[in-house]
C-alpha cells in the first residue's frame, strides 16, 4: 500500500479508502519531493505550492531542482547561477530557506544538458532508497504531462503532486493519475511574468527580494528596453509598450507564448526612427533574416523609392536579430511584416500585424473596436485591421504595398470559402 496523501479530492485514478494515519505507517520513510522547473523567474505561486506540501507531506526532504535548460522553453533562460540566486531570495521571503530538508539542487545544471523528468527522479530515487518520492507541479502543467519524454516510466517511479489553480477542470489531466494537494493555489505563469518584466512593470506574483535581484542585475530583457528609451521617442516607446502590452494580452487565447508576443511587440518598432528608416540595416540584414523571400524583391524594387517608411520593419528585424540576438523565426516574421502584412504569414506575425494598428493611443477610429474585436474573434480582427489599412492607404492617394494587397486577397479568399 503506498503512501499517499489525504486530501479533499484526489486526481484521476485515486480513491481514498483509509485514514491517513494507517496510509501514513505502511512506509517506514517519509517521502521526498521534487520541485523541478525553470524557476524563471521564481514567482510567489511556486512558494505557495512548496509550502504546502511541507504542511500537508512533512517529507524527509523537498528538493528545487532548477532545470539547465528545459525541453519546452522558447528562449534561453537566464543563466543558472542568476536563477538560483533569485530562488533563494523567494524563499527566504517565504520563510522556507533554513526549513529542515529544504534545499535547491544543482543536478541538471551538473549535466549542462536537456535533462529529462525521468533521469532527476532516478537521481533522487538512488539518493533516498525506499522513500516514496513525490514529483511537484502547478495543475497548467498536466494537460502537456503525456509530451514528456517517458511519462509513463515517470509514473511508475514517482507520484505527480498536484496544486490546483483557477481554471482547473478534471478533463484536463486526460486520465493522469495524481495527487491533488488541500486548496487552490493562485495562477501565476513565469512566461507572462517575464513579458511583464520585458515591459518594465514589477508584478506582484514576485517578491519584493526578487524584483530587487532582478532589477540589479538587468534580467528579462533590460537591454533591449534600455535602447528604446535612447533611441525612440516619447511617444514611439510608449506605442511600442502597448503593442507588446496588448499581444501580451491576447497571446494565450491564440496559443502563443506571452514572452514572445511581448518581445515581437516591443521590438516592431527598434528600427522606426533610423535615418532613412534604417536603409543600411535592411539592405545588409535583410537577406540572412529571411533568405529567399519574394517579398525581398518588393522591397527594394518599389518601396525604396514609393513608401521608404515601410523600411522599417525589415530593418527592425534585421536589428533585432543582429543586435539583441533574436534568433525565433516567429519573432523575426512578426518585426518584418507588421507593417504590411502578407499571405500565409504565421500566427505571432498576425497577432503583431492587429495589435500595432489596434493598440492603446493609435488614432484610427477603428483602433478601439478592432482591440475589443481580438479577444473575442481574431480572425475578424485581422480582416478589419488590413481593411482599415488599405483604406487609410488609398484615401490618403499613397502607395499600397502589394503584400498588404495580397493579404486583402487572401482573407477573402479564407471567408468566402
Amino acid at each position: 500500500m503506498p503512501w499517499s496523501l489525504p486530501a479533499d479530492k484526489a486526481g484521476a485514478g485515486f480513491s481514498w479508502d483509509f485514514p491517513y494515519s494507517l496510509k501514513l505507517m505502511a512506509h517506514s520513510q517519509k517521502p521526498v519531493i521534487i520541485y523541478g522547473g525553470s524557476f524563471d523567474p521564481p514567482h510567489k505561486g511556486h512558494m505557495a505550492l512548496a509550502a504546502a506540501a511541507l504542511r500537508q507531506l512533512e517529507p524527509a526532504a523537498l528538493y528545487f531542482v532548477p532545470g539547465w535548460r528545459t525541453p519546452f522553453k522558447d528562449f534561453q533562460p537566464v543563466p543558472f547561477s542568476r536563477r538560483c540566486g533569485m530562488l533563494a531570495k523567494a524563499l527566504r521571503g517565504a520563510g522556507l530557506a533554513g526549513r529542515k530538508g529544504v534545499s535547491i539542487s544543482s543536478f541538471e545544471a551538473g549535466h549542462r544538458r536537456v535533462v529529462y523528468t525521468f533521469e532527476t527522479i532516478g537521481h533522487f530515487q538512488k539518493k533516498h532508497p525506499g522513500a516514496p518520492v513525490y514529483f511537484l507541479m502547478g495543475s497548467d502543467c498536466l494537460a502537456g504531462f503525456k509530451q514528456w519524454r517517458r511519462w509513463r516510466g515517470i509514473l511508475k517511479k514517482a507520484s505527480l503532486l498536484v496544486g490546483l489553480r483557477p481554471g482547473y477542470s478534471p478533463g484536463a489531466a486526460h486520465g493522469v493519475p495524481f495527487v491533488a494537494l488541500r486548496g487552490r493555489f493562485p495562477r501565476a505563469a513565469s512566461s507572462g511574468l517575464r513579458g511583464a518584466l520585458f515591459l518594465g512593470e514589477k508584478p506582484s506574483a514576485l517578491a519584493g527580494p526578487v524584483l530587487a535581484e532582478i532589477e540589479r542585475n538587468g534580467l528579462y530583457h533590460d537591454r533591449e528596453l534600455r535602447y528604446l528609451k535612447a533611441n525612440l521617442s516619447s511617444a514611439r516607446l510608449r506605442h511600442s509598450l502597448a503593442v507588446a502590452r496588448l499581444a501580451m494580452s491576447l497571446a494565450p487565447g491564440l496559443g502563443l507564448s506571452p514572452q514572445k508576443a511581448a518581445l515581437a511587440g516591443i521590438l516592431h518598432d527598434c528600427a522606426r526612427e533610423l535615418p532613412g528608416s534604417g536603409v543600411a540595416i535592411a539592405r545588409k540584414g535583410l537577406a540572412g533574416v529571411f533568405p529567399g523571400r519574394k517579398s525581398e524583391n518588393m522591397l527594394y524594387v518599389e518601396v525604396i523609392s514609393k513608401a521608404p517608411v515601410l523600411l522599417h520593419a525589415w530593418a527592425g528585424a534585421a536589428l533585432a536579430r543582429n543586435l539583441f540576438g533574436v534568433k525565433d523565426r516567429e519573432v523575426l516574421e512578426a518585426i518584418a511584416l507588421h507593417a504590411t502584412g502578407a499571405p500565409g504569414m504565421g500566427k505571432l506575425a498576425r497577432l503583431i500585424y492587429v495589435c500595432d494598428l489596434a493598440a492603446e493611443g493609435r488614432g484610427f477610429k477603428a483602433a478601439a473596436w478592432i482591440r475589443r474585436l481580438a479577444g473575442l474573434d481574431f480572425p475578424a480582427a485581422l480582416r478589419a485591421a488590413n481593411y482599415v489599412k488599405l483604406s487609410s492607404a488609398f484615401s490618403g492617394g499613397g502607395w499600397v504595398h502589394p503584400l498588404s494587397v495580397s493579404l486583402w486577397n487572401s482573407l477573402q479568399e479564407k471567408k468566402n470559402g
